[in-house]
């Protein structure tokens, strides 16, 4: 049973990049206008930005006083674990 799965998971492991390897040669771009066509596809637009022009506060006591004296709501952003969910 262990020797099975030892020479299983590198056949497994080069399958999946001969995988890769041919879909990344499909779907390259061959000219400029399909290049730029991914690109404005892909790349965010200028209103998915806006959320870098918030001046964001990093200190929960500046942002309260701060948002008292404005009138304005806080929103607390709090999480516990990796970012990305690889715990």
């Amino acid at each position: 049973m262990i020797r099975v799965m030892t020479t299983t998971r590198p056949v497994a492991a080069l399958a999946l990049c001969l995988c890769a390897a041919s879909l990344a040669a499909q779907t390259t771009p061959e000219t400029q206008s399909e290049l730029d066509t991914w690109l404005a596809y892909v790349l965010p637009k200028p209103d998915e930005l806006a959320w870098r022009k918030i001046p964001w506060r990093y200190e929960l006591g500046t942002a309260l006083v701060e948002a008292k004296q404005q009138n304005k709501p806080v929103l607390l952003w709090a999480m516990n674990g990796h970012p990305l969910g690889c715990t």
